[in-house]
């Protein structure tokens, strides 16, 4: 039996992240796609979508307005934008449905709990999960996880082959490519220059309310290294690089994290 995909559809790539609320129409178009090539060659994905210009900008607006605020708002902007995507995707004729991350990861007495059956079931029965990062209650305060933390809870039952992120750059860089004028992709991360990179991202981070690429490049680091399993970090603008890169390529591309 093959092996779990994981894939990331980020929020830089879905949507307009630097305006609030704001979808790239395109960026569906293509994820459709994307999505259409890998599933007719059998791999067995679970997909979640990051928060982008929906969510990010309501936990920041509502961070210190309360919980239940925070919480409620965190979950209509999270949904929605979730929403918008598997209706686009189901109505174009891909067997994908929505997972509510809440649902499935609960916080109990300071640890995690996840119900990863019915993910698991979904595939198994050829249909694709579509989770997203949310907000999780707890009784002190709603806990605001990435997509790449959700990835992190489900690898330790459903063990990864690999794991994708779509962005809207070509991978990881030494600087933002969009407000450096000499950015270099960087091609590989491994154990060996893991704090080089994670010192040049904080020099010139701009995080957001999941921690931004630093945050991500830790996090996905750790999980590779773990799990002895690669990272691929590539355009989703570019299908042909994101379609070789759920397929167990290394498009020219983009950056690898990898254990060795």
């Amino acid at each position: 039996m093959k092996s779990y995909v994981f894939v990331k559809i980020g929020g830089s790539f879905i949507t307009n992240k630097d305006k609030p609320v704001s979808l790239n129409y395109r960026s569906l178009q293509l994820l459709y796609e994307i999505v259409k090539r890998v599933h007719t060659s059998g791999v067995r994905l679970i997909m979640g979508n990051g928060g982008g210009s929906f969510a990010h900008y309501t936990v920041l607006k509502h961070r210190d307005k309360g919980s239940i605020d925070l919480l409620v708002k965190c979950h209509e902007a999270t949904r929605s934008l979730n929403r918008i995507i598997v209706d686009y995707l189901v109505e174009s004729g891909l067997p994908v449905t929505s997972i509510q991350t809440s649902a499935i990861i609960h916080y109990i007495e300071g640890a995690f709990r996840v119900f990863y059956e019915p993910i698991a079931l979904l595939v198994e029965l050829g249909v694709i999960p579509i989770l997203y990062g949310e907000c999780i209650p707890s009784m002190r305060a709603p806990i605001v996880l990435s997509t790449e933390r959700v990835f992190e809870l489900l690898a330790g039952y459903l063990k990864p082959e690999r794991i994708v992120l779509l962005t809207d750059v070509s991978g990881i860089y030494t600087c933002d490519p969009k407000t450096c004028s000499n950015p270099e992709l960087i091609h590989e991360i491994t154990p060996r220059n893991l704090e080089e990179v994670l010192e040049l991202l904080k020099r010139h981070e701009k995080s957001d309310a999941t921690g931004g690429v630093y945050g991500k490049v830790l996090l996905m680091s750790k999980l590779a290294f773990e799990l002895k399993t690669n990272v691929v970090i590539t355009s989703g603008f570019n299908v042909d690089s994101a379609v070789e890169a759920i397929m167990g390529g290394v498009p020219r591309d983009s950056t690898i994290i990898t254990y060795r």
